[in-house]
């Protein structure tokens, strides 16, 4: 739901997240379980292999020829998407011209709307589209989404392929009707919209390549397939490509690649998972030109704990050609 978090300080991090999903007390920092050390080993292809078994999932794709590595083993990974969704409500208000592309909402930390309470980490102040997404402002989107209908965000859902299997994978759980306000969806916190690791690289893909992904599969199916297409204004794809790129250079994906040696755009997520918290990060690499996409997805902590770090490990582990 949110990734503007201080790794500064992860018991007043896990407060703040448990007040906003609801989790009730806070776990002891000291007693939680630690996710295992990730210990990279190149492959003959130079990707990893030798993951620990309850290491977090990592896919990559090449943006050319489609294929897909699983360097972490064939566990797809799924469940709430977080924040990562707010890359399809950002696509589906700007597209469908129910914001300005310069329109400007004013975070102050949080805001309450029909008697809820929805916070951001830091006051963001005055904050557009683009911000919004590489800062995960949750006030923005929030306050965006009373604009967006929940259907509408499902129908965009739909167009980056959410419903949809990849590379002979099933779809993660999608719902059949719209069901509850659009926010739940926005922040990706609705429990019948659970998309799988893929799905989510695929949509880091379609944002990359403006709606023109090569068929993904990976290197045991065959290559013969449909490309994934979704049609897009250039001011659309903009955007997204644009807050992609600064949330690596100023937002909550800025621990990724601090010294920019791959020219990084990313999009964080973190959502509840029982009483903890999964993350997810999505991007895809270099900027000017992509050749691939990625995804990573973690049990063990929020973004900035888990995700951020772990993808690190796995980017800088490999020689990317």
């Amino acid at each position: 739901m949110t990734d503007d978090l201080d790794s500064t300080n992860s018991i007043g991090r896990r407060r703040f997240l448990k007040s906003i999903f609801g989790l009730g007390a806070v776990v002891d920092e000291a007693v939680e379980a630690k996710a295992p050390e990730v210990i990279p080993q190149p492959g003959s292809a130079g990707i990893l292999a030798g993951i620990e078994r309850a290491a977090p999932v990592f896919i990559w794709a090449d943006l050319k020829t489609g294929q897909v590595g699983f360097p972490s083993g064939l566990n797809l990974g799924s469940g709430m998407p977080g924040s990562t969704m707010k890359l399809v409500a950002a696509a589906a208000l700007h597209e469908e011209s129910l914001i300005s592309p310069n329109q400007i909402y004013e975070c102050p930390g949080h805001i309450t709307l029909h008697k809820q309470t929805f916070n951001c980490l830091h006051a963001h102040g005055r904050v557009n589209l683009t911000h919004a997404i590489a800062k995960s402002c949750n006030v923005f989107f929030v306050l965006a989404s009373e604009k967006l209908h929940t259907s509408t965000f499902l129908d965009y859902a739909r167009k980056f392929g959410l419903d949809q299997p990849v590379a002979g994978r099933q779809s993660g759980a999608f719902p059949a009707k719209a069901n509850g306000p659009s926010y739940r969806y926005v922040l990706g916190l609705a429990e019948d919209m659970q998309p799988n690791s893929l799905q989510i690289l695929r949509m880091s893909a379609i944002v990359a390549t403006k709606g023109d992904v090569p068929f993904l599969h990976s290197a045991e199916d065959s290559a013969d397939g449909e490309r994934f297409r979704l049609q897009l204004s250039d001011g659309t794809w903009h955007r997204l490509q644009q807050g992609m790129e600064l949330a690596c250079t100023e937002g909550t994906a800025q621990k990724l690649d601090p010294e920019n040696k791959l020219h990084i755009a990313a999009k964080t997520g973190t959502a509840p998972r029982g009483n903890k918290f999964s993350s997810w990060i999505t991007g895809y690499f270099p900027t000017d030109a992509p050749k691939h996409a990625f995804v990573l997805n973690s049990t063990a902590g929020t973004s900035q704990e888990a995700a951020v770090p772990q993808a690190h490990k796995f980017l800088f582990a490999s020689d990317w050609p």
